[in-house]
């Protein structure tokens, strides 16, 4: 991401109805991961500009990590501690240091995405889980994925088979983000036709306050059913994944 949108991404964390929902769900896995044990070791990979911790830390200690110095210097700009700049998919933690490890659409950034896996295996207790988000579908691609530096999209198969090139395996996954489906292919294709280019690099869509509300809620629904179903389409993938030989 470039720097001029950590201040704005930090804002739309807090309000957007996307952000709010996604952290429900991101929630509703972490209880599953840690079998709602409170005193975790937490590594949250792709800390960016903080919105996760909040829940990350009703789970145990967080350790956040990133690669962009702009993150960092932002992170500790607004008082946040526990901060590791990394470079490149290389870890410079301990082998089997940590009970959850978080990876919240980070994964679609890197080259190396199977290398990246492994990494995050290797600092992985052997009873612990890696907590990810990803975004769905390569045909889903737009503008918004260039502006924000991915380099893939996924579908569950695509995903299992890098995690299964890295030693790991899926444990829980589902699509995820499923109402506002329908919602992002009619928006991209009108754009696509229109050839109208978005106009902020992470292409926010303005809605009204109380639309903004109702999708948050639309989401913490969502984020409800998680719990105990999968859904079979949707805009992103959230997945537990565990070590495949132990």
């Amino acid at each position: 991401m470039k720097k001029t949108e950590y201040g704005r991404m930090a804002e739309h964390e807090k309000t957007y109805w996307w952000h709010i929902g996604r952290l429900a769900i991101i929630q509703s896995y972490l209880e599953k991961g840690t079998k709602n044990k409170k005193d975790n070791s937490l590594l949250n990979i792709g800390c960016g500009t903080g919105g996760t911790i909040s829940v990350l830390e009703r789970f145990g200690t967080v350790d956040n990590a990133d690669i962009s110095d702009e993150a960092i210097k932002y992170m500790k700009e607004h008082g946040y501690k526990r901060l590791t700049k990394v470079a490149g998919i290389e870890l410079p933690f301990k082998n089997k240091s940590y009970d959850i490890v978080g990876a919240f659409d980070v994964l679609e950034h890197i080259d190396d995405h199977v290398g990246a896996l492994k990494e995050w295996r290797r600092v992985l207790k052997d009873d612990g889980a890696i907590v990810l988000t990803v975004p769905a579908y390569q045909w889903l691609w737009s503008d918004h994925d260039v502006s924000l530096h991915h380099k893939r999209r996924y579908t569950i198969k695509r995903l299992n088979e890098a995690a299964r090139q890295a030693g790991l395996k899926i444990d829980r996954k589902s699509y995820a983000i499923v109402f506002s489906l329908p919602l992002v292919v009619t928006f991209r294709f009108l754009n696509k036709m229109s050839g109208r280019k978005t106009n902020t690099e992470t292409s926010y869509v303005a809605v009204p306050a109380s639309v903004n509300s109702l999708f948050a809620k639309f989401l913490g629904v969502e984020a409800a059913m998680h719990k105990f179903m999968s859904f079979p389409a949707g805009t992103s993938i959230v997945a537990i994944l565990r070590k495949a030989d132990v």
